[in-house]
């Protein structure tokens, strides 16, 4: 018996049986517009969303480095990709910007402390100086727009970071793609530890006991010491298991990578935020 031929709605290939065999399109039937066929729809993106979502963060924080090796190694069915993860973790950060994180605010730029003043001071004159306004509608303006910019500019962590990745592992033979996809779990980890849990810690602490939220101030060394030595341990953990090298080297690139990281990556990045924000404010 003859198969039924359809065409495809999407590219106008012709093509038997239930999926199109140029670009998946499925034959759309009655049978599609029935509410029971939108709840299963709905059942299968919970449970897909859950079992892979789940997985995942269970293994990222669990097993660092194990999510990255699966997915280089082509184990991905059970994963989320990592870029999702990547975007699900600044999302949340987004929308829950308890501290300054990675976007800071002009008058932060502007202070000695944070180091930004040699290119941030010369650009704030130079601005206030073109459009004739003084330092607080300055400020103003860049304290609405900086947050886009922000969003943007974090796609520039990922390469760079596996630059770094790069550089730290070149006898190994690596593909820059799969330098990328650790950088990804690593980034969203640091996202999800930074700016994240340790927000929502300072929160639940403030709502304990207000002063206990001075703990949690930039200025606080003993905090600083703590977290660097949580990311310490997972980056050190995660190159063991995705790179494979002795303790003893892959402890050494892992410190490199986290002043990398932290002094380079983040430097560079707000860098180019500040100067991007300036120029259209």
């Amino acid at each position: 018996m003859e198969q039924q031929k359809h065409i495809c709605k999407n590219c106008n290939n012709e093509f038997v049986g239930k999926y199109c065999n140029l670009c998946g399109e499925k034959v759309f039937t009655i049978q599609d517009k029935k509410v029971v066929h939108l709840l299963e729809e709905v059942f299968h993106f919970v449970t897909h969303f859950e079992g892979s979502f789940l997985t995942t963060i269970k293994t990222v924080f669990t097993n660092p480095g194990k999510f990255s090796l699966d997915y280089c190694n082509g184990i991905r069915k059970k994963y989320f990709k990592p870029v999702s993860l990547f975007l699900f973790f600044v999302v949340l950060y987004l929308l829950f910007p308890r501290f300054q994180g990675l976007n800071m605010r002009l008058d932060t730029y502007a202070t000695e402390q944070y180091g930004f003043t040699w290119i941030a001071v010369p650009l704030i004159k130079e601005k206030m100086k073109s459009k004739n306004i003084d330092y607080k509608q300055l400020a103003v303006k860049y304290d609405s727009k900086s947050a886009s910019i922000s969003k943007i500019g974090l796609f520039l962590i990922i390469p760079l970071a596996a630059s770094i990745l790069l550089l730290l592992f070149y006898r190994q033979y690596y593909y820059f793609f799969d330098h990328a996809i650790i950088s990804l779990e690593l980034s969203s980890i640091y996202i999800g530890l930074h700016f994240l849990f340790i927000p929502f810690v300072s929160f639940v602490a403030e709502s304990i006991n207000h002063d206990w939220v001075r703990f949690f101030y930039d200025d606080n060394y003993w905090l600083a010491i703590f977290t660097l030595l949580i990311d310490l341990i997972i980056v050190i953990n995660a190159f063991k298991t995705f790179y494979k090298q002795n303790w003893f080297w892959t402890s050494l690139k892992a410190i490199i990578y986290i002043i990398g990281f932290g002094e380079v990556v983040i430097y560079l990045y707000r860098l180019v935020v500040l100067y991007f924000t300036i120029f259209i404010s």
